[in-house]
C-alpha cells in the first residue's frame, strides 16, 4: 500500500481526487478521521502538528518552589500527541505500507510537520520507504509532477523549525510565567511575553510615545489661483513650506500682478508595473481591500488548499523559469477575466516584472485554477486580487504625460505641475489604484495670467502615524522579526492578549505597562536585535552552518542573562505593572457609593464608571477616544477629590479636561436651563441630592424624585416629562450634527459646533428640518452654495429613505428606487409603475405592491394594478410598431403608455410634455396603431 500523508484533510482529499483520475475513491472514517482510498493508495490528512513539544513532568505548577520560572530554561522537553486518533490511524496504516509519501506544505513549518509524521511512521515500521512530495499549488499539473519526482525529507529545514519551536517555548513559557507571577496575574488573565511578540509590541509602544511627545510646529503654505481661457488652476510658491511667519507674510504681500509664465516643461514619466506578490506584498495589497493580515492569510490558505491560487507563504518576487506563465494565462482565459487575458497577450511585456527577493522554495503567489464569484463568495475578492496582480506583472508599464509651469507674480516664484495618463498599461487590468489626471491649460513663456486669489494657509507638522497591520508586517520583515508564516499570527496574538487594539494599532495600558517594565529591567527582550540574531541562526541550520542543539543552547544562555536582570527586581516589576494597569485607571471615590471610579473603554467609547456596578450605576461620559485617549493626571479636584482627566490624541497637545465631575456639572447646567419647569433652586437641590445629569433625572421614578428634592408629585412628573422632551431634542440635534459633518468640512473660523449653533438659532434641530430648510438659512451658517445644496439633498435622501422604510419598502428595493431617481414617496406615486420598474430594475409586481403601500400610508388613490404578463405583452406590441425602440419605450412608460390601447387613448400634447417625445412623434405612433 502507498500511504500519502498531507497536512490537512482538505488537501488529502484534493490530492486523492487528482491522483485517482477516473478511478473511484472510497471515503471512510476511522475514529473520526477521514481516509481516502483508490486502488493501492490511501491518503490521510493531519491537522497541522499532531504532536507538540512540552516540558517534562513536574513543570506544570506555576507556583512551584522547586521549579520557579527560571528553571524552565534548562528543563527537558518531550513530544506529546495532540491528535491521538490521527496518530493512531497513521501508525496503523504505516504498518501495512510499502511506501509512505509526506505531502505537507513546502516550507519550514511544513517540513517539521512532515518530520513529525516521519517519526510516527518509523516508530512502527523501520523498513518502509519514506519520500517527500513538494508542490506550490494543488493543481493536477503540480501534484502529478510532485509525486512523479518525489525526493527526501529535508531534515535540516525541519531542524530549523524544531529549533524555533523549542526556543519559542523556552522564552515564552519562562518569561510569561515570571511576569504574570510578578504582577499577580493568572488564569485567562496572564501577561504573555514572547521572543517575537515583545519587540513587536515595543515598536507599537515606541510609536505611541513618539506621538504623545510630539509637539506640533506651525508652518505656512502659499499658493495662488489663476486661469487661462476659463480653465482654472493653482500654483504653489517655490519655497514650499515657510517656517517663518514674517517671511510667509512678506511673500504673500509681494505676490502681485503681473503674473507671468517664465517656463513650461513637458515630458513623460514611466509608471512601472507592480512586481509579483510575496506574502508581505500580498498582505499590504489585501489591507487596501479592508482585510486584516490574519483574514487575508486565512482566505489565501483556503484558496490554496482548494487549488485556486499557489502557496501563499513565500519570500519570492521573481517568477522562476520553470513556472509556465502561458499555461496560467490559458487557465485564466476560462474565467470571467477572458478579456483581460486577451489584452495582456496582445500587449505583453518582454519579461515579467521582478522584485528584489528570490527564493527557491515557492514561486510568487499566482492564480492556479478556475473560479467564479458564485463558488468563492466573500473569498472572491482575494482571488481577483491575485489574478489581477499576476496579469499586471505581465503588462507594459503605464506612461504619463507631465507638464510643469513656472511663473512669477511680481518677483515671487510659483510653480504648478500636472499630469495626464497617456498609456494605461498595467492599470488596465490592475484596478486597485486611482489614476487621476491633473490637466493644466496650454500656456507659453511670456504670457500674463490673472491672479484670482492668493492663499496663505497655516498648518502644523504632524507626528508619525500609528502602524497599520500591513505596515507593521513590513517593518517586522525589515528587522528580521518572525517569518513570513508567523508575522500576522504574532499581531493576532497581541490583539488577543489585549496588548494592542484598533486600526491603526495602538497599545493598551496593559500592553504599555508590560513593555515599559521590561524596557526598564531587561531591555534586550523588547529590542529586535536578539530576536533577529536567533532568526539568523535558525536560517544557518537550514544550510548546515549551525546545528539545532547549538542554537537552542545559545538561546538558553541569552535567556539566563535576561533572568539575571529580571529576578532581583521581581517585586518592583510586579508593582510597576499593577500600578499602571489598575491604579492608572482609578481616579477617586464615587460620589454616590464611595467605591472607586475607573476609566473604562469599549471600542472608541470611553467613560468613567463605578467599580460598585451593578449595585451602583453612576458613570460619567467622556468624549470618544477619537478625540484622545483618557488618562489620569496627578492634579486632584479639591471639591470632589477626583483626579483630573487629560485626553491625549495624535498630533495634538493634551486636552486638559480637569475634574470630570466638575466638567459634567458645568455641561449639564446649560441642559438644565432648557428644561421649562427647572428653577435654580431645583437645580441646586438636584446637585445636593447627587443627581448630576439630565439623563439621571429623566430615568427617575416620580416618587423617588419627590423624596430626593422635596417637591410635589405633580412638579416631579412635570420635571421628568420636560427632561425627556429636552433629551429627545438634544438627540435630534446630535444626529443632525453628525450628519452635517459628513458633508461640511471644518474651516478656519467655521467649526462643526459653530455651524450647528447657527442651525439651532435658525430653528434647524433635526435632519428632517434640514430637508425642508431654505438654502439661504444654510448659507447664513457659513455654508457655500454647493455645500448647502449638497447637505439639503442628502437630508432629503435620508429622510425619504427612512420614510419609505417605515412604510414597509425593503432596503434592497429602496436602494434601487433611489439610485434610479425615485427619492421619496411622492416620486413613487407620481410616476407610472411601469416606468419605475424599467428604471429601477424592480419587477412590476413588486413595484405594484410597494406603490400600494405608499398610497395607503399617504391616504392617496391607488394606481391600477399591472401584471408582469400584461406589461410584457404590451411591450411586445409597442416594439412591433415602426419607430419604437428601447429608448422610446422608456419615454412612453414615463407617460403611462404601456401598450397599444393606452397609446391609442393618449393625449398627444399631454403625453409629449411628460415623455419628452415631440407631439408629432406621438401622433405618428398613434396613427401606426392597427385598427
Amino acid at each position: 500500500m502507498h500511504l500519502i500523508i498531507a497536512e490537512k484533510n482538505i488537501v488529502a482529499n484534493r490530492i486523492a481526487q487528482i491522483l485517482a483520475g477516473k478511478e473511484k475513491i472510497s471515503q471512510k472514517k476511522e475514529g473520526g478521521v477521514n481516509l481516502y482510498q483508490f486502488g493501492d493508495i490511501a491518503t490521510i490528512g493531519l491537522r497541522g502538528h499532531v504532536v507538540e513539544i512540552d516540558f517534562v513532568e513536574g513543570y506544570t505548577n506555576w507556583r512551584s518552589e522547586t521549579h520557579p520560572p527560571r528553571s524552565l530554561i534548562d528543563a527537558g522537553v518531550l513530544k506529546r500527541p495532540t491528535e491521538p486518533a490521527i496518530v493512531k490511524l497513521v501508525q496503523k496504516l504505516s504498518k501495512k505500507a510499502d511506501r509512505v509519501t509526506i505531502a505537507t506544505d513546502f516550507d519550514t513549518e511544513g517540513e517539521l510537520i512532515g518530520k513529525e509524521a516521519f517519526e510516527l511512521v518509523r516508530a512502527v515500521n523501520q523498513k518502509v520507504k519514506v519520500d517527500r512530495a513538494r508542490f506550490s499549488a494543488i493543481t493536477p499539473e503540480e501534484i502529478n509532477h510532485a509525486f512523479s519526482n518525489a525526493s527526501d525529507i529535508d531534515f535540516d529545514l525541519a531542524a530549523a523549525g524544531e529549533a524555533r519551536q523549542i526556543v519559542d517555548l523556552l522564552w515564552g513559557a519562562s518569561l510569561t510565567r515570571f511576569i504574570s507571577l510578578a504582577a499577580r496575574r493568572g488564569g485567562t488573565n496572564i501577561l504573555s511575553v514572547g521572543r517575537v511578540q515583545s519587540p513587536t509590541l515595543a515598536m507599537i509602544v515606541d510609536r505611541e510615545r513618539e506621538i504623545e511627545s510630539f509637539i506640533p510646529e506651525p508652518y505656512w503654505e502659499l499658493s495662488l489661483d489663476t486661469e487661462k481661457n476659463g480653465e482654472a488652476f493653482s500654483a504653489r510658491h517655490i519655497n514650499g513650506k515657510f517656517t517663518d511667519k514674517e517671511q510667509a507674510d512678506a511673500a504673500y504681500a509681494a505676490t502681485k500682478k503681473p503674473l507671468k509664465v517664465t517656463d513650461v516643461k513637458e515630458g513623460t514619466r514611466a509608471d512601472k508595473a507592480p512586481t509579483p506578490f510575496d506574502t508581505t506584498g500580498f498582505i499590504v495589497a489585501a489591507a487596501r481591500l479592508g482585510l486584516s493580515a490574519a483574514n487575508a492569510m486565512r482566505i489565501a490558505e483556503d484558496l490554496y488548499m482548494n487549488g485556486y491560487i499557489s502557496y501563499p507563504r513565500t519570500d519570492n518576487t521573481i517568477y522562476p523559469p520553470s513556472l509556465n506563465l502561458e499555461s496560467i494565462l490559458d487557465t485564466l482565459s476560462k474565467t470571467q477575466f477572458k478579456k483581460e487575458v486577451e489584452w495582456v497577450r496582445k500587449n505583453r511585456r518582454k519579461t515579467p516584472t521582478q522584485g528584489k527577493k528570490s527564493s527557491t522554495d515557492h514561486p510568487p503567489i499566482h492564480p492556479a485554477g478556475v473560479a467564479t464569484p458564485e463558488q468563492l463568495g466573500e473569498n472572491w475578492k482575494v482571488y481577483e486580487l491575485v489574478v489581477r496582480r499576476f496579469l499586471a506583472t505581465l503588462s507594459p508599464d503605464a506612461e504619463w504625460m507631465t507638464m510643469k509651469i513656472n511663473l512669477t507674480a511680481s518677483k515671487e516664484g510659483y510653480t504648478s505641475t500636472g499630469s495626464r495618463l497617456k498609456e494605461a498599461g498595467w492599470r488596465t487590468v490592475y484596478t486597485y489604484s486611482d489614476a487621476k489626471d491633473s490637466i493644466l491649460p496650454v500656456v507659453k513663456p511670456g504670457e500674463e495670467l490673472p491672479i484670482k486669489d492668493v492663499n496663505l494657509e497655516e498648518k502644523q507638522t504632524q507626528p508619525p502615524p500609528r502602524y497599520s497591520q500591513s505596515k507593521l508586517i513590513q517593518v517586522m520583515e525589515e528587522l528580521g522579526l518572525g517569518t513570513k508564516s508567523t508575522r500576522h499570527e504574532v499581531i493576532q496574538k497581541l490583539v488577543g492578549r489585549k496588548y494592542i487594539e484598533g486600526n491603526p494599532l495602538r497599545p493598551t495600558l496593559v500592553g504599555r505597562a508590560v513593555t515599559e517594565s521590561l524596557e526598564g529591567h531587561a531591555s534586550e527582550i523588547t529590542r529586535p536585535e536578539m530576536t533577529s540574531t536567533l532568526e539568523s541562526a535558525m536560517e544557518d541550520i537550514k544550510v548546515k552552518k549551525q546545528s539545532r542543539d547549538l542554537v537552542v543552547t545559545d538561546s538558553r544562555v541569552m535567556l539566563h542573562k535576561v533572568f539575571d536582570a529580571l529576578e532581583p527586581n521581581s517585586e518592583l516589576i510586579g508593582r510597576e505593572i499593577m500600578d499602571q494597569t489598575d491604579e492608572e485607571l482609578t481616579i477617586g471615590p464615587c460620589p454616590i457609593c464611595g467605591k472607586d471610579l475607573r476609566i473604562r473603554r469599549k471600542g472608541v467609547s470611553q467613560f468613567i464608571g463605578c467599580t460598585g456596578y451593578p449595585d451602583c450605576t453612576f458613570n460619567i461620559s467622556l468624549p470618544s477616544s477619537m478625540w484622545g485617549g483618557a488618562v489620569r493626571t496627578k492634579a486632584v479636584c479639591e471639591i470632589h477629590n477626583l483626579n483630573h482627566i487629560s485626553l491625549i490624541a495624535k498630533g495634538s497637545r493634551p486636552w486638559e479636561m480637569g475634574c470630570p465631575l466638575c466638567q459634567l456639572i458645568t455641561q449639564q447646567k446649560d441642559i438644565f436651563a432648557m428644561i421649562p419647569s427647572m428653577t435654580e433652586k431645583i437645580r441646586e437641590d438636584l446637585l445636593s441630592a447627587k443627581i448630576y445629569s439630565a439623563f439621571e433625572l429623566g430615568k427617575m421614578d416620580p416618587d423617588a424624585l419627590m423624596k430626593a428634592i422635596g417637591v410635589t408629585k405633580k412638579i416631579a412628573e412635570q420635571l421628568i416629562k420636560d427632561t425627556l422632551d429636552v433629551m429627545a431634542l438634544l438627540k435630534k440635534r446630535s444626529e443632525c450634527k453628525k450628519f452635517m459633518k459628513q458633508f461640511v468640512p471644518p474651516k478656519r473660523g467655521r467649526s462643526h459646533t459653530k455651524v450647528m449653533s447657527s442651525f439651532t438659532a435658525s430653528g434647524i434641530n433635526s435632519i428632517d428640518d434640514l430637508s425642508k430648510v431654505c438654502i439661504e438659512d444654510l448659507k447664513k451658517a457659513g455654508l457655500s452654495e454647493e455645500e448647502a445644496n449638497t447637505l439639503k439633498a442628502e437630508a432629503i435622501l435620508l429622510t425619504s429613505r427612512n420614510q419609505l422604510k417605515e412604510i414597509g419598502i425593503p432596503t434592497t428595493s429602496l436602494r434601487k428606487y433611489q439610485e434610479a431617481g425615485f427619492i421619496g414617496p411622492e416620486d413613487l406615486l407620481g410616476s407610472h409603475p411601469a416606468y419605475i420598474s424599467l428604471k429601477s430594475g424592480v419587477s412590476i409586481d413588486t413595484v405594484g405592491k410597494h406603490v400600494v403601500l405608499v398610497a395607503q400610508a399617504l391616504n392617496k388613490e391607488q394606481p391600477v394594478k399591472i401584471t408582469k404578463k400584461h406589461l410584457e405583452k404590451g411591450r411586445e406590441e409597442l416594439l412591433n410598431l415602426k419607430g419604437i425602440s428601447e429608448p422610446v419605450i422608456e419615454q412612453l412608460y414615463c407617460a403611462g403608455i404601456i401598450d397599444l390601447k393606452s397609446l391609442s387613448a393618449a393625449n398627444p400634447e399631454k403625453a409629449a410634455k411628460i415623455s419628452g417625445l415631440s407631439k408629432d412623434k406621438i401622433k405618428q405612433l398613434k396613427a401606426a396603431v392597427p385598427v
